[in-house]
């Protein structure tokens, strides 16, 4: 069950009486402050009232999974609005949406006494949490371990506090997935909005579009890779697609493979976690047609070699895309004197600014970004977090192997997507996003990662509870 129940008992009246005049207090005591310090802006009262909509109605809806559903679309088509922060730093509204579906789980899981309100006993809690928790930590420690010379402008610690949220709020989404999606449809309407969103984006792309404004910052990152993965697997494993849902699928991929790798050949990250998780996909399907395909693309690849080196390796040697080694060797000796926890969230970028401005950059590297903000300790707990991911995926392909339904499928889909992810990280912030380069708005296009890792996990969840169930129905009758 994932119903939105509150459980206030007799209390409920008493708690509306004393908090509502509460929570006027304290939004008007913000907007003096903002109107004090020339800040407010008025989309403040729409995005409040949007707000007050947008969570009525979910809760009016009465289920969880609805509002992760409203957290892809509006992640996918709603990227045009943005709600202010009384900074340069902007909220996207996939986030407001995550934050509220996560605030309403907290208050169950916490305050509540509903049996079925309880977090589900999984491989993926312990490295998870642990992460999230180190994150906090490195926070915290941030603020007394701090270099006492280092340069800290007025918005940083704002801008520490959302990026902070941002890196706990995706994986506990992930988390979130896998605790409500109880069932494979819920998968299966996940799937179709990437897939709506993944015609959306490319149509918008190859003609130029004006809904790309729609789409624009929710198809950066891995959002294409996602799109050109689930629908590669779908089309291998689902054998239940009609002709014309399979034809429309290869037409998605071979538009997507034109878009991103002929015409943006430059945009390695947008191309290479796309190959290599369609690779992943087709190796589990067949060995085979994965060698054939290896061959070919070698065979290709060696007649066009000195284009494909002058198009990659130069433009982006000429793009700077060495000044990145630079970067992370800064970034290591930072790391070196704050190894147990890091400098927190979003906290290299003072250091940067401290100690050499001229060269003040992101590491654009994810793996860096995690070693840098939660030290040796929050480092190995997003590996141990990544690897359990992987290890989920592999038992729940293999646990499906031969069904050729949706649910293998989904399970390729997302032990593929996972592979490239860890792929992507390394050419880019786009697992979590660095508040300096992507910005916190960059949760619009990661969203996707961790709702699709949530799902796998709630797919491995579906598959051992059936097993479970097979096997005291096998039971003989006790007498």
């Amino acid at each position: 069950m994932s119903q939105f129940t509150l459980d206030l008992g007799r209390n409920r009246f008493r708690l509306v009486r004393y908090a509502m005049p509460l929570v006027v207090l304290c939004l008007s005591a913000v907007c003096a402050y903002l109107v004090v310090k020339d800040r407010f802006d008025p989309a403040f009262i729409l995005a409040g009232i949007a707000a007050i909509a947008a969570g009525g109605l979910i809760y009016r809806l009465g289920r969880f999974e609805y509002g992760l559903v409203a957290v892809l679309l509006a992640a996918g088509l709603i990227n045009f609005f943005t709600l202010p922060t009384g900074r340069d730093s902007r909220v996207v509204i996939s986030l407001a949406i995550s934050l509220v579906l996560l605030v309403i789980w907290g208050y169950q899981l916490v305050f509540t006494n509903i049996t079925h309100v309880r977090l589900r006993p999984s491989p993926i809690n312990k490295p998870l949490l642990a992460f999230v928790a180190v994150s906090i930590i490195a926070y915290v420690w941030s603020q007394f371990m701090r270099d006492p010379i280092l340069y800290v402008w007025a918005s940083f610690p704002v801008v520490q506090v959302a990026a902070l949220v941002v890196n706990i709020a995706l994986p506990l989404m992930a988390l979130l997935v896998a605790n409500k999606f109880q069932d494979v449809k819920w998968l299966q309407w996940m799937v179709a909005t990437i897939i709506g969103l993944g015609i959306l984006n490319v149509l918008s792309r190859l003609f130029d579009l004006p809904t790309l404004l729609l789409i624009h910052n929710g198809s950066r990152g891995s959002f294409g890779s996602w799109v050109v993965i689930v629908a590669y697997a779908l089309v291998l494993f689902h054998r239940g697609l009609k002709r014309w849902q399979r034809a429309a699928l290869l037409t998605l991929i071979a538009a997507s493979v034109y878009f991103y790798f002929f015409q943006n050949r430059l945009w390695v990250s947008g191309w290479l976690p796309m190959f290599i998780g369609m690779g992943v996909v087709t190796f589990f399907y067949s060995k085979r047609l994965f060698a054939f395909l290896c061959v070919v693309a070698l065979i290709i690849s060696l007649d066009r070699l000195g284009d494909l080196y002058e198009s990659i390796v130069v433009a982006n040697v000429d793009e700077g895309g060495l000044q990145r080694l630079t970067l992370w060797e800064l970034n290591l000796r930072h790391v070196l004197n704050h190894p147990v926890f890091g400098m927190g969230p979003a906290g290299y970028a003072v250091y940067n600014m401290t100690y050499h401005p001229e060269d003040a950059r992101s590491t654009h590297n994810n793996f860096f970004d995690v070693l840098a903000q939660t030290g040796v300790i929050g480092f190995i707990c997003f590996i141990a977090m990544l690897g359990t991911f992987v290890r989920l995926g592999l038992r729940t392909r293999a646990a499906l192997r031969g069904q050729r339904d949706f649910r293998e499928a989904f399970a390729h889909a997302a032990l593929a997507g996972c592979i490239s992810a860890i792929v992507a990280m390394m050419l880019g912030d786009w697992v979590l996003p660095f508040a300096y380069n992507q910005t916190i708005t960059g949760f619009d296009n990661a969203i996707f990662t961790w709702m699709m890792l949530g799902g796998m996990v709630a797919l491995y969840h579906m598959v051992v509870q059936q097993r479970s169930q097979g096997m005291e129905k096998s039971l003989p009758p006790s007498h």
